[in-house]
């Protein structure tokens, strides 16, 4: 007597083949490839509302600075005086930068706990962007 193994038409193997493979090669690419590129997902999307800072146990806070955290500047609005340096600090995991849309300055890219700098020597309105993730968006004011 044969046994059913064999009697299942060639298409039918074919089709569960391509889609063993597409599900393996789903989960190589989570696993192997999105891990590694620090890039998190969830940040992005949804920022964790119910997370407190607590100022004693951050770095601290000087004068115009921005912090890079939860996939966001903040501020995003900071108002200086002509001649004054805002200094940007990444406290997130994955790499931003704070990049001038008019190309006035670009720190490239931080990693955490790295900070780059830039002096406004002229007033304006001065929007930037993470060119790592164009949608994290910012404006220094210099009066």
């Amino acid at each position: 007597m044969a046994s059913a193994y064999g009697k299942r038409p060639l298409w039918h193997w074919i089709t569960l083949y391509i889609i063993i493979g597409v599900v393996v090669y789903g989960l190589i690419y989570y696993f192997v490839l999105a891990k590694k590129s620090g890039y998190n997902y969830t940040n992005q999307q949804t920022p964790n509302t119910n997370q407190q800072t607590n100022p004693s146990s951050s770095v601290p806070v000087a004068k115009n600075s921005v912090q890079i955290t939860n996939f966001s500047f903040s501020p995003a609005t900071l108002t200086i005086k002509a001649g004054e340096t805002v200094t940007w600090t990444n406290q997130d995991s994955a790499g931003h930068s704070a990049t001038a849309d008019d190309t006035t300055f670009d720190t490239g890219v931080l990693n955490q706990g790295q900070s780059g700098s830039f002096t406004f020597s002229k007033a304006g309105a001065f929007t930037y962007y993470c060119s790592v993730h164009p949608s994290m968006q910012g404006k220094i004011i210099v009066q």
